[in-house]
């Protein structure tokens, strides 16, 4: 007797191996495919995260990209208000010194005022700037000392009266001339 080629339970073991074959050849091929696509999901989830961690300062970024005229705009409007202000700390002091000795000279005698001494005498530095003080003595009517203490007040950069002591002048004791001891100062930038 010879047996048929194949049987029923032949059949099914044969088919049984065809299913287990194509399965293992699915899961050999998908594992890969899912892997990659969880690796890429994972740096997706990465990259969105740190999107979101970057775009408020992307966002200030952008806004000072695009406020960067009006500040340079209100940099210049605060250096030119500056040394409106205040010597530059590229002029040395001692020449801000004999600056402002020759402005209150030019002034004392433009409303007949003469001064008697000046002396530039050392200034303390304090919060970024340097004081170049001038210690002046004259002898001028309250009316001329009046006028002397407006034109500085115009004057750029800006004349402080660090102090002022009047008394009478001797010679003229009544006429109201007054003998004038003042200590001027401006600022200077420090370096």
């Amino acid at each position: 007797m010879m047996r048929a080629p194949f049987t029923a339970s032949s059949l099914r073991f044969l088919r049984s191996r065809a299913a287990l074959a194509v399965g293992l050849s699915v899961l050999v091929v998908l594992v890969p495919v899912l892997f990659a696509a969880g690796y890429l999901m994972h740096q997706w989830l990465s990259a969105s995260a740190a999107l979101e961690q970057g775009e408020p300062r992307l966002a200030r970024l952008m806004g000072l990209r695009d406020a960067a005229q009006q500040v340079r705009e209100a940099r210049e409007a605060a250096e030119s208000a500056l040394l409106m202000a205040a010597y530059s700390s590229e002029m040395p002091a001692d020449r801000a010194g004999t600056d402002l000795q020759q402005r209150l000279r030019t002034a004392a005698d433009s409303i007949g005022v003469a001064i008697s001494g000046s002396q530039v005498i050392d200034g303390k530095t304090e919060n970024g700037f340097e004081q170049v003080v001038v210690a002046m003595s004259f002898e001028a009517s309250h009316e001329q000392l009046q006028q002397l203490l407006q034109m500085l007040a115009q004057q750029t950069p800006t004349v402080y009266v660090d102090s002022l002591a009047l008394s009478a002048a001797r010679r003229h004791a009544n006429s109201g001339r007054l003998l004038v001891q003042a200590r001027f100062c401006v600022l200077r930038q420090a370096s």
